[in-house]
Formats: C-alpha cells, structure tokens, sequence
C-alpha cells in the first residue's frame, strides 16, 4: 500500500532554546503515523541566534523510516507569513501543515488534522479554545481584532483561529499561483478561498521556551495588513465623513445667514472658527491618513519584491 505524503511546514525565529524539544515531541507523534510519509520543511526565518545550527543537526541525524527532513535558511528576516509561504511553495506533499515550533501548537493535534483532510476537507482550521499564557490585553486585543475584521469584511472570519492549519494540494497551488501579494494575511487567504473546510479546537499551552516575537505592534501591522487586504471600507468612510462634514458647514452657514438677517447681527466668530478649522483639518488628516495606508500597499504591490530571499537549502 502505497505511503501517503503529509508536508509539515515550520517557521521558526531565534527559536534555538526550543527547538529539540518541539522536534522531540512532533517526532513522537508522528513517528507513530507508519501509513504516512512525512515531509518536515524547516524555515528559518533569519534567526540571529544559534537556530540554523539546530536546523542543520535535525536535518543530519539518521532519518526516521517515515521522515524527511528539509532546511531552508532565509538571507534575513522577511517575517513569519512569508516563512510560510517559503515552506507552502517548497512542500511537496498531498496536504500542508503548518504548524509554530513554540509548542503552542500541540503536535499531538496533528494526526486529528490528517483524519479530517482524508474525511474529504481541503482546509482544516484550528480554532485556538484557550491560551494558557495569554495576558488579558492580548486577549481583548484579538477580540477587537475579528470584531473589526468582520464588520469592515465581506468573509466572516473564525475568531481566534490560528496560523496552525493544514491545507490540501489543490489549496497549495492556488496560493501559489494567485496569492502573492506582499501585504500578507494567509489565515485569512485560506479561508476567503471557499472548498471543504472543518475547524477543531485545540487548547495553547504556555511558550516553554523564549519569547513570543510578535510585539503589540507587530500584531497592529498584521491587523492592518488583514483589514486592508479583505476590506476597501475605509475608503467609504473618507467619503461618510465628507458628507458629514459637508452638512455640518452648510448647517453653520444657514444659521449664521438667520441670525444675521433676524438680528442683525452675527455671531460672535472666534469660538466659531476655531471649532470648525479644527474639526475641518481632523477630518482632511483622518481622509489622508487612509488614503496614505492603501497608496502604501499598491506601491508594495506594483514594486514586485520577492516576497522571502533563500540563502542555502539542506536536503
């Protein structure tokens, strides 16, 4: 009976602290899955610790019966959504997983994730339930976050869905024949694709090991990537406000027209004009500023940069 081929993708950023045990464990798992071949594309994501090391003495070991392992090293870091998309291109599977070497991405989900794909489900979505060290900002933030995704998007999002996901071959090659942009959102991407899709919950465990690289900012930046690649509302809302302000200022005109031509007299102007010139310049800044954030992306766009740069690749 011939093997099936499952392509596990894992990016990974200074995560030299805990990489053996995320290897000791996936290996583990998956060792036990003898009716599948799996193919393990480690991305180092520019790590400027001893990671690549690491990379290289999993790829060197004695291969498992039903494990090959592949390293990439990138020329610098080029972010975590283009680490997977290096590993997506590279995979050779009949379906991806890809799946944060952290360990808040339980390698024992894996095999769940297989049974559901072979089920017919061309994507399978993890659904993170809870997250053991999430603090309550983080967690207040990625609420507000789909709130906002889902009220300024056409495609409702599943809230607190994860970049732990597995996708089929089919997913594989659209992605990599259509969705190149350089503003990236690949949770997103795959879910706005339609196909068979299932999502299984699964609880994160606290990071064993170092820290998370994702800042607050970098999580805004990933939050305005999303909401600018699914969403053109923001545009709609430089043109709400105009009208808006439009009504305002030919209401202020009217009834400064009816006091003078009742009491003959205008009202007093100062508190007047200053009112108005500063909500008429908070208004043209709020329409810039939007307006500056999508002529930024369709520049990123037009300029056509590679989205990761490969420095070695180990087979």
């Amino acid at each position: 009976m011939k093997q099936q081929k499952i392509s596990i993708v894992i990016s990974l950023y200074n995560e030299m602290d805990g990489i053996h045990h995320f290897w000791t464990s996936l290996k583990e798992v998956i060792s036990e899955e003898k009716q599948v071949c799996f193919e393990l594309i480690w991305v180092n994501d520019g790590s400027i610790d001893r990671t690549q090391e690491a990379i290289d003495e999993i790829c060197e070991e004695p291969s498992v019966d039903n494990i090959k392992n592949i390293g990439i090293e990138f020329s610098k870091n080029f972010g975590h959504e283009s680490a997977m998309i290096a590993g997506i291109d590279t995979a050779s599977g009949e379906a991806v997983i890809c799946i944060d070497s952290d360990g808040q991405h339980p390698p024992e989900e894996v095999p769940k994730m297989i049974k559901i794909f072979n089920e017919g489900n061309d994507i399978v979505l993890m659904k993170r339930l809870i997250r053991e060290d999430s603090s309550y900002l983080k967690k207040q933030f990625s609420r507000f976050f789909y709130r906002v995704i889902n009220l300024l998007s056409t495609i409702k999002f599943e809230e607190n869905s994860t970049d732990f996901f597995l996708i089929s071959k089919r997913i594989k090659r659209i992605l990599k024949s259509n969705f190149r942009d350089q503003n990236r959102f690949i949770r997103g991407f795959i879910q706005s694709l339609g196909f068979s899709k299932k999502t299984l919950l699964f609880s994160a465990p606290a990071r064993q090991y170092g820290e998370s690289s994702y800042s607050y900012l970098g999580l805004l930046k990933l939050a305005f990537n999303a909401i600018f690649s699914f969403s053109n509302k923001p545009l709609r809302v430089s043109i709400v406000l105009s009208v808006i302000f439009t009504l305002f200022t030919l209401g202020m005109i009217g009834y400064t027209l009816y006091v003078y031509m009742v009491g003959n007299e205008a009202p007093s102007g100062y508190n007047t004009i200053m009112i108005f010139m500063s909500a008429s310049f908070s208004i043209l800044f709020i329409t810039l500023s939007i307006l500056s954030l999508y002529f930024e992306k369709i520049i990123q766009e037009i300029r056509k940069r590679p989205i990761y740069i490969i420095k070695q690749k180990n087979e």
